[in-house]
């Protein structure tokens, strides 16, 4: 376990010091009462840091307990994929630094602000306590990351058929709240069966991985998308009705139509068929998803490689006459 500490005021001063199986190890001789003599405050806050998995909570938790000892005017928490978590409302002039690893894990960094200088025995208390959020961090940041992998798909990492159940079920409630148009795309890759037979499944899992990037390089930033079976995807389209939905799904089909896709030096052909559907805030999310699906076959018996919708009865003529609002 390591903790790297810098001290910023005018001047900056760096210093270093290392947690020998979480034992610390201080310059200070006399670190207050509190901690040297009764170690209760971090035995409490060692068990109540271990009650969640939640960052955000135990970094509150945290900033509660330094609080009673260490006067500040603003704590954060940043760290890689992940929001930053102030407390506080303003940073002030001088400030201290921690940054957090165990076992090459980066865990973030702390950093706590006031008006006045941080003396040293404030920063040896401090310290003290940051010991206490190197396990549980690193045991709430394996949780998100397992939970993650649980909802996404490896190959691809769209999210999988448990995560658009979740995903879907909130999009609709905001839709039917906010009175705002809700649509989905679903697409399969035409005769995939034939590119597994004729260049083998490495080929497919290769196709497989590319469509994905190339349906998200297509997709708006607020469109959610997931794996929805072995060669079938399907996108989520908030804010969109069922025009605006035919004009996405288009975009997709005519992208990865003209696209390369290249595996061991071959271009192996591929194009895409696609349903569309708008949600009816009167049915039921399985009759939505069971309408794009029809489309989807229904694009397959018209010869593969166009859209249908399956409240719109003809296809795009021009895409260029469709605009998204």
């Amino acid at each position: 376990m390591r903790l790297e500490h810098t001290m910023k005021h005018k001047e900056t001063n760096d210093q270093t010091i290392d947690f020998n199986k979480a034992k610390i190890v201080s310059s200070y001789r006399d670190i207050t009462n509190n901690i040297s003599e009764n170690n209760d405050i971090v035995s409490r806050l060692t068990r109540r840091l271990q009650t969640t998995l939640d960052c955000e909570d135990i970094i509150e938790m945290f900033a509660g307990e330094v609080k009673t000892l260490v006067t500040f005017d603003q704590m954060t928490h940043s760290a890689s994929n992940q929001d930053t978590i102030k407390i506080g409302d303003k940073a002030g002039t001088h400030s201290c630094q921690y940054n957090l690893s165990m076992d090459e894990t980066d865990l973030g960094s702390l950093t706590f602000s006031r008006k006045q200088r941080f003396i040293e025995e404030e920063l040896c208390i401090i310290e003290k306590l940051a010991s206490t959020l190197v396990f549980p961090l690193r045991n709430a940041k394996l949780y998100q990351q397992a939970l993650k992998a649980a909802l996404r798909d490896e190959l691809t990492d769209f999210g999988n058929k448990r995560a658009l159940a979740a995903s879907l079920h909130r999009e609709a409630e905001l839709s039917i709240r906010h009175d705002s148009p809700l649509s989905i795309v679903m697409l399969d890759i035409d005769h995939f069966k034939a590119i597994n037979d004729c260049y083998g499944h490495l080929a497919g899992d290769s196709i497989l991985k590319d469509l994905a990037a190339t349906i998200k390089k297509c997709a708006r930033q607020s469109d959610l998308c997931f794996r929805y079976g072995g060669e079938e995807f399907l996108l989520i389209l908030d804010n969109t009705d069922k025009q605006q939905a035919l004009f996405v799904a288009e975009r997709i089909r005519k992208t990865v139509a003209e696209y390369s896709y290249l595996y061991n030096g071959k271009i192996i052909p591929v194009t895409i068929s696609l349903g569309t559907a708008t949600f009816n805030q009167k049915e039921t999310l399985e009759s939505l998803q069971t309408r794009a699906d029809e489309a989807l076959y229904c694009a397959k018996n018209q010869g593969r490689n166009v859209v249908v919708s399956s409240e719109l009865k003809n296809n795009i003529t021009s895409i260029e006459s469709l605009q998204i609002g």
